[in-house]
């Protein structure tokens, strides 16, 4: 049997599971904020009505719990605010969160351009005047919620699909790690600056935004790592199950322990063995976690960790799980 890890294969489709939120998030109440509904009719009759296939209501997108609004009105719309023309348009988010180490956003465009220029930016504002803003670039940290013509790829790092409906439309999360001078101070807002133009061909990127999380956490999704695995095999002598599994540092930079490695929706029948503890700050908690690089390690460029995870399984449950690395100080 094997895992299919987040990082190391395409997923089609994403199974979501209505959790309640860790204390360590806060998912951000967007419904007053949600502009006003938008109907779409393409070929064969295919209607589109504000994403009323999007989900709704809590869901746990990659350990992360996220609060999307109810339809009809269920994400803020670029095009919509712009009345659909050309110019600038922004959306700023009341946050009021002391101590905030990360900010998760469901976001993508209704259509928007390649990089490498940049038409969509999102600002953090501190309480004492720290401040990040990211461009979000199409084909890179940003794509289409539509299959379709335009941009389409994402780095699968910072930006990874959390779902899917199977009819041509798709969600994407995206991470951004907040520099150390927010950890005293409070989050007041969060804008989303859209700069796209409408129709003439040229340039421009017009957002959809359907939910967003601020964590204190002190543990993160981890990016720039690809994770491999073996089949997962029965030792005799120890009536365990064991599986192989290596974590590969793809960025430029080192990844600094500890780096824990979580097994999300493991079988209730199934028992990891040699777990360190379980969470109880990412989303689902109570997942088993192990930490393959301990505090003080640095893990290189291109250089793997290798380790492997034991299993009882007196239930002759399937093996399976979903994988989440993340770096901090405990999860």
């Amino acid at each position: 049997m094997n895992a299919c890890f987040r990082f190391a294969c395409t997923v089609v489709g994403v199974a979501l599971t209505s959790v309640i939120a860790p204390a360590d998030e806060k998912p951000i109440d967007l419904r007053a904020l949600a502009n006003e509904p938008w109907t779409y009719e393409g070929p064969n009759d295919f209607l589109i009505i504000n994403g009323s296939t999007f989900p709704t209501s809590i869901r746990n997108f990659g350990g992360i719990a996220f609060a999307i609004p109810v339809e009809p009105n269920n994400y803020w719309a670029g095009a919509a605010a712009a009345n659909f023309g050309p110019g600038t348009v922004s959306l700023t988010i009341p946050v009021g969160v002391y101590g905030v180490t990360s900010v998760f956003t469901v976001l993508n465009s209704m259509w928007g351009w390649a990089g490498p220029d940049a038409y969509l930016y999102i600002t953090f504002t501190g309480s004492a005047g720290a401040t990040k803003t990211v461009p979000l670039v199409g084909n890179v940290n940003v794509r289409d919620y539509n299959q379709d013509g335009n941009t389409n790829s994402i780095n699968n790092t910072s930006t990874v699909e959390v779902w899917d409906n199977g009819q041509g439309q798709r969600l994407d999360r995206q991470e951004y790690i907040l520099p150390e001078e927010f950890l005293d101070q409070t989050l007041t807002s969060i804008t989303l600056t859209d700069t796209g133009n409408e129709g003439d061909g040229t340039d421009g990127s017009r957002a959809i935004l359907a939910a967003l999380t601020v964590s204190t956490c002190e543990a993160v999704p981890a990016e720039n790592l690809r994770v491999a695995s073996s089949e997962i095999v029965y030792e005799p002598t120890l009536k365990l199950y064991t599986q192989e599994v290596s974590l590969t540092n793809t960025g430029s930079l080192p990844v600094e322990g500890p780096l824990f490695f979580i097994l999300e929706e493991l079988p209730s029948g199934v028992v990891l063995a040699n777990k360190s503890g379980n969470t109880e700050c990412l989303a689902p908690l109570g997942s088993g976690y192990v930490v393959p690089l301990p505090a003080k390690s640095l893990l290189a460029p291109d250089t793997s960790v290798r380790f492997r995870l034991w299993f009882s399984d007196p239930s002759g449950a399937a093996i399976h799980y979903t994988p989440l690395a993340a770096i901090g100080t405990a999860p």
